[in-house]
């Protein structure tokens, strides 16, 4: 697991006691017992083959988005340098040190100093990071979005997104991702939307871009009055992604939000400018597009009606709420507040919504369980799954259903066809996590 990977929080611990005071906690259950709740709908499941389920072209050009977002001062300088089409009068915008940067990033935490790192850091080190972690968690999250989104909208097509389909031609799903200023989420959204648009002839071929290995299975051409006739055919199912984060990401994001809309993507490996991952949202596309939003807030002491502010929004036919490696250090934070806003968010989300859970696999989250006999606190550890399920399952009991669970998996890169060099010390890894997936109980 790489250094951070847990602490997407960004500097929580550091503030927690200075918000205690400020946070609204739900009463911790004295006693903690395992559910025998199973999974109502886990052989409805989709087969998760993440390895496939994305092309090998759009997962590189998930990485040429980082790489030209995040690695210079311009990002639009970086495709054009790539390129050689720069002259030498031209001046030459700066590339992170990526080397140092990462190094002071991971000596930040190991003393687990989140402040530095991430809460208080400068925009430099917060994109070093972002090209070091974000890039490779995108390529293995990008599968798992694909995967939740096509069975939601598989679970949704007989309800309230029929419905509107009908009424206003649109659907709007929105996604909040709960620590999910690093960029990973965002990016893999996207990436996961193009692909399923693409499936579905919603006419994002965009050019010479295939959504297929183009050097086994060679480029797809469309032609545009298919695509006008597929456009026209199929409803328009928009994403706003909703990233919410206790520290400043917001330079990051906004980085990130203009390239996967830009046609200045230069691909080494092709040598040529790729069309953009998501098209730019024009007038007239009402809510079929892709937008993106960023709120600097801590969960665990917003209050309840600001809550409501970043979980909902008027016009969207189904939710999403994202906890990408980001519960644990939560529960790890405070049991009470993140026992709290668990239970808050039950109340606020309607019926229907999904909660989507990527961890370490047996994370733990320790619980102060009263005294011993010499007045000591007694402390015990909990694996994060089974306080997840206390609290969803037992302690808001009726109000969720568990869909699917699995405890280890694996998800490996291609490392002999991707390419990605942003400097030394920041390769990419591959991804073992555990996953649930909850949805709210339907009325």
């Amino acid at each position: 697991m790489p250094p951070g990977q847990s602490d997407r929080r960004k500097g929580s611990k550091a503030k927690s006691q200075s918000q205690s005071q400020r946070t609204r906690q739900s009463k911790q259950p004295t006693r903690l017992k395992p559910s025998n709740d199973k999974p109502k709908s886990q052989s409805t499941n989709p087969s998760l083959d993440f390895n496939t389920a994305i092309p090998i072209s759009l997962q590189q050009l998930v990485l040429d988005v980082f790489k030209t977002a995040l690695l210079t001062s311009n990002p639009a300088s970086a495709s054009a340098r790539a390129s050689q089409d720069i002259s030498e009068d031209t001046p030459q915008d700066e590339e992170l040190d990526t080397k140092t940067l990462i190094q002071t990033i991971k000596t930040h935490l190991y003393q687990r100093d989140f402040d530095s790192a991430f809460t208080d850091a400068g925009e430099d080190l917060l994109r070093a990071y972002a090209l070091r972690w974000s890039a490779a968690r995108a390529l293995g999250y990008a599968g798992l979005f694909r995967t939740v989104l096509k069975w939601m909208e598989n679970e949704n097509g007989n309800g309230r997104e029929k419905e509107l389909d009908t009424i206003s031609g649109t659907a709007r799903t929105r996604v909040v991702c709960i620590g999910g200023g690093a960029g990973a989420e965002i990016v893999a959204l996207a990436a996961a939307w193009r692909s399923l648009r693409q499936e579905e002839g919603q006419g994002l071929e965009l050019g010479s871009l295939s959504l297929e290995d183009t050097e086994s299975k060679g480029e797809t051409e469309v032609d545009a009055e298919d695509t006008i006739e597929a456009v026209s055919s199929s409803p328009a199912r928009g994403l706003s992604v909703a990233a919410v984060d206790i520290a400043d990401w917001s330079g990051v994001v906004r980085r990130l939000e203009r390239t996967i809309a830009s046609d200045a993507v230069y691909a080494l490996r092709s040598s040529e400018y790729q069309p953009p991952l998501v098209p730019s949202k024009g007038e007239g596309d009402g809510d079929g597009g892709f937008s993106v939003s960023f709120r600097k807030d801590d969960v665990l002491g917003v209050p309840e009606d600001q809550l409501k502010d970043v979980l909902l929004d008027t016009g969207s036919s189904s939710i999403l709420v994202t906890l990408m490696f980001t519960l644990n250090e939560l529960f790890s934070t405070s049991m009470a507040k993140t026992t709290g806003f668990l239970l808050r968010m039950t109340e606020i989300l309607p019926s229907n919504a999904v909660l989507f859970v990527v961890d370490s696999p047996g994370s733990y989250s320790t619980l102060k369980m009263g005294k011993d006999k010499d007045g000591a606190p007694v402390e015990r550890n909990y694996p994060m799954k089974f306080l997840l399920d206390h609290t969803l399952l037992s302690v808001a009991e009726g109000k969720w259903e568990r869909i699917y669970t699995e405890d280890s998996r694996w998800w490996r890169r291609d490392a002999e066809q991707l390419r990605y060099k942003v400097g030394e010390g920041a390769g990419l890894e591959d991804m073992r996590f555990q996953h649930q997936r909850y949805r709210s109980d339907m009325e």
